[in-house]
């Protein structure tokens, strides 16, 4: 039985590409964000929601996207798979813009 086919696809490359990425931001708003948290810094309530929402849902969201990236691709194809974890992905950058924005 033959191995996978060598070099992967250019989806894979841009898959591990962007795992470098997500996997990253991921780590350091887990660890930035819990800081945060602990640390008493959100005064306001609308802060504190926010700060929760970014780390409980969309930090696991984003990483269960790029995750899930065979599976999607089967069902969405390549550019859906490319277009949702692009969707993701700004609202998480957005969702940690506005939070450090309304934190300082």
């Amino acid at each position: 039985m033959p191995g996978p086919a060598w070099p992967p696809s250019r989806f894979w490359q841009y898959w591990a590409l962007a795992g470098m990425v997500i996997l990253t931001g991921a780590f350091w708003w887990g660890v930035e964000g819990y800081a945060l948290f602990e640390g008493g810094y959100a005064r306001s309530q609308i802060a504190d929601g926010l700060l929760r929402f970014s780390l409980l849902v969309l930090t696991p969201a984003l990483v269960l996207l790029w995750l899930a990236a065979a599976w999607l691709r089967r069902r969405v194809g390549e550019t859906g798979y490319w277009q949702m974890l692009a969707l993701v992905a700004m609202t998480w950058g957005s969702a940690i813009l506005v939070t450090r924005m309304m934190l300082r």
